[in-house]
C-alpha cells in the first residue's frame, strides 16, 4: 500500500471509505491492505469508534450510519473528497454572479468556496474561518466573516454575537451543510448544538436555501433539526445517492441536482 496510508489522517479516512463500501472489514484485512501493523489498525479503530465514525466488533469494524458526524474537521475533509469537489462546482454554477451568498460551516461548503473565483461578483458571507481564508486566497474582495464564540468542530463562530449579526442580514442564497438528510421527518439536522442555532438563523434570513451534501447524508444520524424541507429549495449531491432517496426527496417538493 502507498506510503500516504501510513499517515494517520489519510489512513483513517481510507478505513472509513472501506467500511462504508463493504459494510464490514476485519483487522487483518485492513492491516494487509494499508500496509501497517494490526496494533496500528486497532488504535485507529479505537479512535474512530470513540468519535462514532464506525462501530467496532470483535476482530474488525462495521458500518455506522453516522459516518461523517463527529470526525475531526481535517479528517472529514478527506472523506468523499472527489464527490465534494463535484458538488462544489455544481453549486457555484447555480449562481448568476451578483447574489448575496451565505456559505455554511462544513467541508462541502468549503468545496463551494474553492470555486468562488468562478463567481467573483457575488458577495459572500460565512461564519467559518477556513472558508474566509479560501475566499481571501482566491482574491475575492467582497466577503464578510461573522464573528463570535469559536466552535472548533467546524472551525466556525457562533453564540450570541454571531446570532445578533446574522439577524441584521439577509441572503439571496445559502449553501447549507448538514449531518443528516432525514427523509422520514422531511428535514435536515446537524450534530453540534451550538452551531445549530446559527444555521437556523441563516435559514430564516435566506430567500433560497440549498443543501450541499455527500450522498451518505441520506439516512445518516443527526441530532438537532435545523430546517424542514418546506424551507429548502434544492439539494445538491453526488451520483452515489440511491434511486429511492432521490424519489422521496422530489416527492417532498425539493429539487435535486446530481453532481
Amino acid at each position: 500500500m502507498t506510503e500516504s496510508f501510513r499517515l494517520g489522517a489519510a489512513r483513517r479516512r481510507k478505513i472509513v471509505d472501506l467500511v462504508e463500501g463493504r459494510g464490514s472489514v476485519a483487522v487483518t484485512e485492513l492491516s494487509q491492505e494499508l500496509g501497517v501493523s494490526e496494533a496500528t489498525i486497532r488504535r485507529d479503530l479505537r479512535e474512530l469508534g470513540e468519535t462514532g465514525a464506525v462501530t467496532r466488533t470483535h476482530g474488525g469494524v462495521v458500518n455506522n450510519a453516522s459516518v461523517f458526524v463527529d470526525l475531526p474537521n481535517d479528517e472529514r475533509m478527506l472523506v468523499g473528497a472527489e464527490e465534494k469537489r463535484r458538488i462544489g462546482r455544481a453549486a457555484i454554477e447555480l449562481l448568476s454572479g451578483d447574489e448575496i451568498v451565505f456559505l455554511d460551516a462544513g467541508t462541502t461548503a468549503q468545496a463551494v468556496a474553492e470555486n468562488a473565483h468562478r463567481r467573483p461578483g457575488c458577495r459572500y458571507i460565512t461564519s467559518c474561518l477556513r472558508i474566509a481564508s479560501l475566499l481571501r486566497d482566491q482574491g475575492i474582495r467582497n466577503f464578510y466573516l461573522v464573528g463570535g464564540a469559536y466552535i472548533g468542530v467546524n472551525d466556525s463562530f457562533g453564540g450570541r454575537l454571531a446570532i445578533s449579526a446574522i439577524r441584521t442580514l439577509s441572503f439571496d442564497i445559502s449553501f447549507l451543510c448538514c449531518s443528516s438528510i432525514d427523509l422520514d421527518h422531511r428535514s435536515i439536522s446537524i450534530s453540534d448544538e451550538g452551531y445549530s442555532q446559527i444555521q437556523a438563523e441563516v435559514v430564516a434570513a435566506s430567500r433560497r436555501n440549498m443543501v450541499v451534501a455527500h450522498h451518505a447524508k441520506f439516512g445518516a444520524a443527526g441530532f438537532i433539526r435545523t430546517a424542514s424541507f418546506d424551507s429548502i429549495e434544492c439539494v445538491i449531491t453526488d451520483d452515489g445517492a440511491d434511486g429511492e432517496s432521490r424519489r422521496r426527496l422530489e416527492r417532498a417538493g425539493v429539487s435535486l441536482v446530481i453532481a
